[in-house]
């Protein structure tokens, strides 16, 4: 019986001898594409758990390594979409943010930054502190996540989960 038709089946045994071999080289694979240590092993647990789930779509005329880099590299795809989404989310905010300072009129500037203000204060703590340190201090993603001891991901979770917050009072 084949290594792809053991998958088929479910064999766990199989698929953790399929990680222990091919492991090394999907996250060198995501590390030259990134850079960054922790974003390639997050995309190597991706893509591994998404080689499980659609196990019963493996085919038996290509090889298990083509597929699982056919899987990659759709994981990588999939990051890059959510990471270029969440970073045209922000600087749309930050953009906001700053016509807001330039308003003509004095009362509605001052109106508008209360409300941006009470919708910020109104955020969950951990939230609060990130878009603080974002826009207050203009620290970026991988500082904040050093300075708070949360993954980068994390920051832009809460980053996403702020502007639509403020987006969804009508603010922005």
């Amino acid at each position: 019986m084949s290594v792809i038709s053991q998958l088929n089946n479910g064999d766990e045994k199989v698929f953790k001898q399929t990680y222990d071999l091919l492991h090394r080289k999907v996250f060198r694979f995501f590390l030259k594409r990134n850079d960054s240590h922790d974003t390639a092993k997050e995309l190597t647990q991706r893509t591994f758990i998404k080689l499980w789930q659609y196990k019963h779509t493996l085919k038996e005329e290509f090889s298990l390594e083509t597929q699982l880099f056919t899987i990659a590299n759709s994981v990588l795809v999939d990051h890059f979409r959510r990471e270029t989404h969440q970073n045209n989310m922000q600087a749309t905010l930050i953009v906001q943010m700053r016509d807001n300072q330039t308003i003509a009129h004095p009362m509605q500037e001052f109106e508008q930054v209360n409300y941006l203000n009470a919708a910020i204060a109104n955020l969950p703590p951990v939230r609060k502190k990130v878009i603080e340190l974002r826009l207050v201090h203009g620290f970026t993603n991988k500082e904040i996540a050093h300075h708070l001891s949360i993954q980068v991901k994390t920051v832009e979770d809460h980053i996403t989960k702020a502007l639509r917050h403020v987006r969804s009072i009508g603010i922005i």
